[in-house]
C-alpha cells in the first residue's frame, strides 16, 4: 500500500493513520483492532473473512459477522483519541469555522459542553463571562496542553456529559446497560430502548467500580500465586532433574557392562583353564603308557602306540567340542555386550529428546506469562485511573470492558500454566541380559503370604503390580452394575478407589501395567483406558468409534501391553483379532492370531512374543508379535492331573523369561510353570482355593508370584526360589 502523510508504515503489510498510531502508545483494554478507526480496519482486514492477526501486537481477533462495525468501541481509548484529535488541532494552529462567531481563524480552544473549538476572542469571553460560568471547567485551551498538566484523571472531568446517541440536540440522562451502556435521553425510554435495563449514571458507576474492584483482588490473588513458582525456576529445576537422570543412567550402564566384561574374563579363564587341562591329562597318559612299554618286549610297543593314537584322538573329539561350546558362548555374550551398548545410546538419545521438547514446553509457558504479567500490569493501572475519576460516564462506559479483561485474564492464568511436570514421567525401558544360562527358578511348595482386601464385596477379572510394591486390581463391584478398578498396597490396605459406571450389565473389566505411572485397562462391552496411579484420574473411548471391523455384539476379553514399543493390545470373545493401540489411545493396526486360537481369554507380551490362553480350545500357545499376521512358536504342555479337563484362565512371566499359566478344571485349579518356550513342565503346584489371575511382583525380596480368587477377594503370594 503506498503511504501518504495520513498513513505511516507499522508492518511490511499494513498501514494506519497518525490518530491510530498515536493512540497505540496508551495502554489498552481490548485487543488493538477495537481501537482502530473504520478506514485503518478496512485496510487491515481486506480480503480476510474469518481472523485477522493484529499488525502491532499480532494477537488474533474474530471478525465479526458485519465487519468493522461489529467491532466493539473501545470507550476509554475513543476518549484518548478524541484529547489526541483536539491537541493536534490545537498545537498546530489549525484554521476552523469558530464555534462562537462563526470565523474562520485559528483555534485556541475547545468546549466539550459546545462541543466545538473556539477562537481566541471567543475563548476569553467563554472564561470571563458570567453567563457562561458553567461552561468554564469543561474549556480546554492551548495553554492547559502545553503546560502537561493534564492528567487522565482531570480530562475525564473536564468532559460534558455526552449526548443521546440517537438525538444528538439532547443531553444523555440516563445509561443503558442492555446497549453496553450506551447514554440516552428521555425520549428513547419509551422508543428504541423501551424495555431495556436503564440506570441513572451515578448509580451505575457505583455498581461497576464495585465490581471492578473484586475483580482486581481477585486477579492480585492469582498473581501472587503463580508468582510462587516461575517458569524460569521450573527450568532450572528440569535441568538439573535431568542430568540426575542422565547420570543415574550412565551409571547403571556402566555397571552392567562391566558385569559382562567380568564375566567374558571368566569365560576366557575357563578356555584358558580347559587348555591346560588338556594337556595335562595327555602328558600323564603318555608317561604312564610309557612307563608301561618301557617294561614290556619291543614287539608290544607298537601296540602300545597304537593304543596311545586312538586314545589322543578321542581326547581331542572331547575337547575340541568343549571348546566350541565356549566360543559359542562368547559369541553370545559379544553380541549381547553390542546390543546393550545401542540400547544405551538409544536411550541417551531418548532423554535428551525429551528434555528438549520439555524445555521447549517451558519457553513457551515463559513467553505466556510474560504476555499475561503485562496485560495484568496494564489492566492495574487503568483500573486505578478510572476508580480515581470523579465523572461517572467514562466509569461506566469503560468499567464493563474492564471487568471482561479482567475475567479472561483470570482464565488464561487457569488455562496457561498447567503443572509443570518432570522427567520423572520419561519411561525408560531397559532391557533385561542374562548370561549364559539363567538362574532356574521353582514356585515354594506352600504360599509365603495371604493377604485380604479390606472391601470384599467384588469380583476380580484382571491383576497388576506397577512396580513400587504396589498392586493393581479391576474387575466388576457386587451389585454387577459398575466395574472398579483399585490400587492396595501388600498387605491389602486400599490407596485408591475408581469406579466406573457403564451401560452393561455386569461389565468385566482387566487391566495391565504400561508404564511407570499408566495402567492400561478395557472393560466390557468395549471400552479402552488408561489409568494413573498418581492422582487416580482415567480417559476412555469406546474401541467400535474408531474401529469399523469391531463387531455390534463383540465384547473385550482380555488386554496387553508392549512395553518395548509402548502399545496396547486388546482381544475380544469369538474372534482371532487383535486390536493395537500405542499409548496415547490412538489405533495403530491389527495383529492376527493362528487359525487354532478362536478366543484370547488372556494374553502375555514376554520377550517379542505372544503367551495366549486360548478358551475355545482350553489350551495355551506361545505366538510372535510382528506384522500382521502372528504365527505360532510352541503349545505348553497342560498338567499331568488325572480325571479332570483343565483350560488356562491367566498367563505371566518373570525376568529370567519363565512362564507361569493358572489352570482351571470345574473341581481343581493348579499353577504350573514352564521353560522359556513352554516345551518343559518345571513345577506344578496344586491349590485349595479357586485363583482366577496370577501376575509376578517385584519385592524387596526379590520377585514373587501373586495368586488372586475370583470372588473371596484373598490373594496368596509365593516365594519364586532360585536353584544355581
Amino acid at each position: 500500500m503506498a503511504t501518504s502523510s495520513r498513513w505511516k508504515d507499522i508492518d511490511d503489510k499494513f498501514c494506519l493513520c497518525s490518530v491510530c498510531l498515536e493512540q497505540l502508545k496508551e495502554p489498552k483494554l481490548l485487543p488493538c483492532l477495537h481501537r482502530y478507526c473504520k478506514d485503518c480496519l478496512n485496510s487491515i482486514i481486506q480480503g480476510t473473512y474469518d481472523v485477522i492477526k493484529c499488525p502491532e501486537c499480532r494477537q488474533e481477533t474474530q471478525i465479526p459477522v458485519n465487519g468493522v462495525d461489529g467491532f466493539k468501541t473501545d470507550f476509554y481509548s475513543k476518549n484518548l483519541v478524541e484529547y489526541v484529535q483536539i491537541q493536534q488541532s490545537l498545537k498546530s494552529d489549525e484554521i476552523r469555522e469558530c464555534y462562537s462567531c462563526s470565523k474562520h481563524l485559528r483555534v485556541a480552544a475547545y468546549c466539550f459542553k459546545c462541543n466545538d473549538f473556539l477562537c481566541k476572542d471567543c475563548h476569553n469571553f467563554h472564561v470571563t463571562n458570567k453567563l457562561l460560568k458553567d461552561h468554564q471547567k469543561h474549556t480546554l485551551s492551548l495553554e492547559d496542553i502545553e503546560a502537561k498538566n493534564i492528567t487522565k484523571e482531570k480530562l475525564a472531568s473536564i468532559r460534558h456529559a455526552p449526548r443521546c446517541h440517537i438525538h444528538l440536540e439532547e443531553i444523555a440522562k440516563l445509561c443503558c446497560e442492555t446497549c453496553v451502556n450506551l447514554p440516552i435521553c428521555m425520549a428513547c425510554t419509551y422508543g428504541k430502548h423501551k424495555g431495556h435495563s436503564l440506570y441513572e449514571v451515578t448509580a451505575l458507576a457505583q455498581l461497576k467500580r464495585k465490581e471492578l474492584t473484586q475483580n482486581l483482588k481477585a486477579l492480585q490473588g492469582i498473581d501472587k500465586d503463580k508468582n510462587e513458582i516461575t517458569p524460569k525456576q521450573a527450568k532450572v529445576r528440569l535441568i538439573l532433574i535431568a542430568s540426575i537422570e542422565k547420570e543415574k543412567m550412565i551409571k547403571m550402564h556402566y555397571e552392567k557392562d562391566q558385569k559382562i566384561m567380568t564375566k567374558i574374563r571368566d569365560t576366557e579363564g575357563k578356555r584358558q583353564q580347559v587348555e591346560q587341562e588338556k594337556q595335562n591329562t595327555e602328558k600323564k597318559i603318555f608317561d604312564s603308557l610309557q612307563t608301561e612299554m618301557e617294561h614290556e618286549i619291543q614287539g608290544a610297543k607298537k601296540k602300545y602306540k597304537d593304543i596311545f593314537r586312538v586314545k589322543k584322538l578321542e581326547l581331542n573329539d572331547i575337547f575340541k567340542a568343549r571348546e566350541s561350546s565356549l566360543e559359542k558362548e562368547l559369541a553370545k555374550l559379544r553380541d549381547q555386550r553390542e546390543r546393550f551398548e545401542r540400547d544405551k545410546n538409544e536411550l541417551l538419545e531418548s532423554l535428551e529428546k525429551q528434555l528438549n521438547e520439555n524445555m521447549k514446553t517451558i519457553q513457551t509457558m515463559s513467553e505466556h506469562f510474560d504476555n499475561i504479567k503485562k496485560r495484568f500490569e496494564t489492566l492495574n493501572v487503568m483500573s486505578s485511573s478510572i476508580l480515581a475519576s470523579d465523572n461517572d460516564w467514562p466509569v461506566v462506559q469503560c468499567i464493563p470492558d474492564m471487568c471482561t479483561a479482567a475475567t479472561n485474564l483470570m482464565k488464561d492464568f487457569k488455562k496457561d500454566f498447567p503443572e509443570l511436570t518432570t522427567l520423572t514421567d520419561v519411561t525408560v525401558n531397559y532391557k533385561q541380559y542374562s548370561f549364559g544360562r539363567p538362574n532356574v527358578t521353582k514356585i515354594s511348595e506352600k504360599f509365603d503370604k495371604k493377604i485380604t482386601i479390606n472391601d470384599p464385596y467384588r469380583y476380580v477379572f484382571g491383576m497388576t503390580s506397577i512396580g513400587d510394591g504396589n498392586i493393581v486390581i479391576s474387575g466388576v463391584t457386587s451389585d454387577g452394575l459398575t466395574s472398579f478398578i483399585i490400587v492396595i498396597d501388600m498387605n491389602g490396605r486400599m490407596l485408591k478407589e475408581k469406579i466406573l459406571n457403564t451401560e452393561k450389565f455386569w461389565p468385566a473389566r482387566y487391566c495391565k501395567f504400561l508404564s511407570q505411572h499408566k495402567v492400561a485397562s478395557v472393560c466390557e462391552p468395549n471400552e479402552i483406558g488408561l489409568y494413573d496411579v498418581r492422582d487416580g484420574s482415567y480417559i476412555k473411548k469406546n474401541i467400535s468409534d474408531v474401529i469399523n471391523s469391531w463387531l455390534k455384539n463383540q465384547n473385550v476379553t482380555c488386554v496387553a501391553t508392549d512395553p518395548v514399543n509402548n502399545h496396547i493390545l486388546v482381544g475380544g470373545n469369538g474372534a482371532r483379532d487383535l486390536y493395537v493401540f500405542d499409548d496415547q489411545l490412538n489405533y495403530l493396526h491389527i495383529l492376527t492370531l493362528p487359525e487354532m486360537i478362536k478366543w484370547p481369554l488372556d494374553i502375555t507380551a514376554s520377550d517379542g512374543h505372544l503367551l495366549v490362553c486360548n478358551h475355545a480350545g482350553k489350551k495355551c500357545y506361545v505366538t510372535t508379535m510382528d506384522g500382521l499376521e502372528s504365527k505360532l512358536v510352541g503349545e505348553f504342555m497342560k498338567p499331568n492331573l488325572e480325571g479332570n479337563k483343565f483350560g488356562p484362565t491367566s498367563v505371566c512371566s518373570d525376568k529370567n523369561g519363565f512362564v507361569y499359566v493358572l489352570w482351571k478344571s470345574s473341581s481343581q485349579c493348579c499353577i504350573v510353570q514352564y521353560n522359556h518356550d513352554g516345551s518343559q513342565v518345571l513345577t506344578t503346584r496344586k491349590l485349595d482355593e479357586d485363583e482366577y489371575v496370577v501376575t509376578v511382583v517385584e519385592t524387596s525380596q526379590g520377585e514373587k508370584l501373586l495368586l488372586a480368587t475370583y470372588n473371596t477377594q484373598t490373594m496368596y503370594l509365593y516365594d519364586l526360589m532360585t536353584e544355581d
